[in-house]
C-alpha cells in the first residue's frame, strides 16, 4: 500500500469513528438502552424519574404524599442484610405536610435488592414522602428526586405554583369501636320464685279482707 492509500484509509477510519455515535443516537435501539443505562440509581427501566417541569406529574406524586420538602443529605445509614437506608436530611424547604424547615429530618428508603441507592450524601434532593408508623418512608421509584444545582428561585417558584392546587390527602375514616359483652361478675341473685310471689300477695288480700269484718263488726256493734 502506497503512502498516499494508507493515509486515505486511516483518514476515513477516523471519520467512521466520528460518525457512529451520532447514528447511534438516531437509532431508536440504542436511545432505549441509552435510558436503560442511565436510570438513576441502577432502578430499573420502568421508574423513570419525575419531570419537575411536568405539571401533572408533579401534582400527582404530590397528592399520593403526605409530605413535599428539599432537603440535604448529610448522613446515610445502611440497614444490614437489606436495601433500607435512613437518610438525615437538613431540610431547606417545605410545601406540603409537617415537615419542619431547617430542622434535620430523617427519612427511610427501601431500595429494591440488587439496585444501588439513588441517594448520595451531599446533594439536594425533592422529597414526596408518606408518614407511616415505621417514620418518613419515600417511595424508591419516584419518591426523590436530585436537583443537581440545588434550591434554585426557579425550583422553588415552580413547584409552589404547581402545589398550590393540591388538595391535601384525606383524612382516615374513623373505625367503630367494636361492642363486647361480659357476663357480671357478682350476679344479683336469682329471681324470686312465681310461688313466693303468689303467697305473698295472696297473705296481704287476705289481712285486707280480715280488715274488712273487723270493720264491719264494729259497726254493727254501735247503737
Amino acid at each position: 500500500m502506497t503512502p498516499r492509500l494508507r493515509r486515505a484509509a486511516l483518514l476515513a477510519a477516523t471519520v467512521l469513528l466520528v460518525a457512529l455515535p451520532g447514528v447511534a443516537a438516531g437509532f431508536p435501539g440504542a436511545a432505549g438502552a441509552a435510558r436503560v443505562v442511565g436510570a438513576v440509581g441502577g432502578l430499573p427501566a420502568e421508574c423513570p424519574p419525575v419531570d419537575l417541569t411536568d405539571e401533572v406529574a408533579v401534582d400527582q406524586r404530590a397528592a399520593a404524599s403526605n409530605d413535599v420538602f428539599v432537603g440535604r443529605v448529610d448522613v446515610a445509614t445502611p440497614t444490614a442484610g437489606s436495601g433500607r437506608v435512613s437518610y438525615v436530611v437538613a431540610v431547606q424547604r417545605t410545601w406540603r405536610g409537617d415537615v419542619a424547615k431547617d430542622q434535620p429530618a430523617t427519612v427511610i428508603v427501601d431500595w429494591p435488592v440488587g439496585a444501588q441507592p439513588g441517594v448520595a450524601q451531599g446533594s439536594a434532593y425533592l422529597f414526596f414522602t408518606r408518614d407511616t408508623a415505621e417514620g418518613i418512608v419515600a417511595d424508591a421509584c419516584g419518591g426523590t428526586v436530585l436537583l443537581p444545582g440545588g434550591l434554585t428561585p426557579k425550583i422553588a417558584a415552580t413547584l409552589k405554583a404547581y402545589l398550590a392546587s393540591v388538595e391535601p390527602p384525606p383524612a382516615p375514616e374513623p373505625q367503630p369501636v367494636p361492642v363486647t359483652f361480659h357476663q357480671p361478675d357478682e350476679p344479683l341473685g336469682d329471681p324470686p320464685q312465681i310461688g313466693r310471689v303468689l303467697a305473698s300477695g295472696g297473705a296481704i288480700s287476705l289481712i285486707g279482707l280480715l280488715g274488712l269484718l273487723l270493720v264491719s263488726r264494729l259497726g254493727r256493734r254501735r247503737p
